[in-house]
């Protein structure tokens, strides 16, 4: 196709041509190994990101300078070769590459300065200023750190507990800045989902009404938008993580509970159910919440309390999504393993339980009765419950795949 139209000396630039576009799309005959971009190219994004991690690595590593540098002047000149970016582009992007990267460990040690000493004294006192490394003793070991008597009131575990902290804020102020940035659209089951909430009832057809009520708050509280709709998605990975933490602090410690949270963060399905709201994070979260409840219930002289807790959590999940009702088969499968718990079984508590979780479940019920029990057909359809069933391994192979 013809050309855009490029901005030359002594003409007038329309104000949308003042920027140079990449050179490819300026010059039919350069060399060129990608399609025509629509944006302007300065500065060039890949010498910046290459430079930035020459800076660091420099600050904290000066011998990487021969490797590291060479490096990134290669890469640079492969945006020329390839003619998506003018000299000019690239030599912008190094500048402000190794700038960004020089302000950004000055910053972080700045903050460390104020912060370090004051919520993490320990730490603090072993590695002082992050521009410089744990000296070295004489024999070539580390210098020792310092032990909890060299600042009384902290311990390590406090430590890792606020940093623990510190990574659950700021999971959720970047999850909520993603969201906010309109980056990916809304999937079908998000959109979908969104016109239930314009139409609230007890139940729906294919799925529990929760998701509808969580997405009806976060649209009311801001608006009709993807932000709106996603709201809830980073809240309640927050909320999950700080559970886990706490449960962790208790029943191990702090430094475990911190390791959990960067393996939950790493976790793919985890991490996308930070930011997109649908029926799986409430699902996690109640089910979460109802297993960690149920521990407390079956510890030798828990009260009926916490029973209460656990059908109220099911009961929530299984508003959230049906396949919570797998829950109270684990709950069997407990109870036949664990020889100790059995004894609640003589109490109360359980059927406590049952009791919430089947009042929760009322407007599902009801709806259906109204309804023909429309969703009990579907899932059984989709199930293929009125087929007769016949072993097979045929989707093993799938299963196992998706599952890793």
């Amino acid at each position: 196709g013809a050309l855009p139209d490029v901005h030359r000396p002594g003409t007038s630039p329309s104000s949308d041509s003042m920027a140079p576009p990449p050179p490819s799309q300026e010059t039919p005959a350069a060399p060129r190994s990608y399609p025509p971009g629509s944006l302007t190219s300065m500065p060039s994004s890949h010498a910046a990101n290459w430079f930035a991690a020459t800076m660091i690595l420099f600050i904290y590593y000066r011998r990487s300078v021969w490797f590291m540098l060479p490096a990134a002047i290669v890469v640079g000149f492969s945006r020329i070769y390839n003619g998506v970016h003018y000299p000019s582009d690239v030599l912008v992007g190094a500048i402000l590459g190794a700038g960004y990267a020089a302000a950004g460990v000055w910053t972080l040690n700045a903050l460390w300065q104020w912060a370090g000493q004051k919520w993490f004294p320990l730490w603090w006192t072993a590695l002082p200023s992050l521009m410089a490394p744990p000296r070295r003793t004489e024999s070539g070991e580390d210098e020792e750190l310092p032990q909890e008597d060299s600042a009384p009131h902290a311990t390590v575990d406090q430590h890792w507990l606020r940093l623990g902290y510190i990574w659950i804020a700021a999971c959720l102020l970047g999850r909520l800045a993603y969201i906010a940035s309109k980056t990916i659209q809304l999937s079908q089951d998000e959109a979908y989902q969104w016109l239930w909430s314009k139409h609230l009832a007890l139940s729906y057809y294919s799925k529990p009404p929760l998701i509808a009520y969580t997405q009806f708050l976060g649209t009311s509280l801001w608006g009709d938008t993807p932000f709106g709709i996603r709201f809830f998605a980073p809240v309640i990975a927050a909320v999950l993580s700080l559970v886990l933490l706490r449960l962790f602090v208790r029943e191990v410690n702090a430094r475990a509970g911190f390791f959990l949270l960067l393996i939950i963060s790493a976790t793919p399905l985890m991490s996308a159910g930070g930011v997109l709201m649908t029926i799986d994070p409430l699902s996690v979260l109640f089910w979460t919440a109802a297993m960690l409840a149920g521990w407390r219930a079956v510890q030798p002289d828990a009260p009926t309390q916490p029973w209460l807790w656990v059908g109220l959590w099911m009961g929530l999940g299984f508003l959230s999504k049906y396949t919570e009702l797998f829950q109270l088969l684990c709950w069997a499968v407990f109870f036949f393993l664990w020889p100790p718990a059995r004894k609640h079984l003589r109490r109360p508590g359980p059927y406590l339980a049952l009791l919430v979780n089947l009042v929760c479940a009322l407007p599902v019920l009801i709806w259906n009765a109204q309804h023909e029990w429309i969703t009990v057909s579907h899932v059984a359809d989709i199930a293929g419950a009125h087929s007769a069933w016949k072993p097979t391994l045929k989707y093993l192979g799938e299963f196992l795949g998706a599952e890793l």
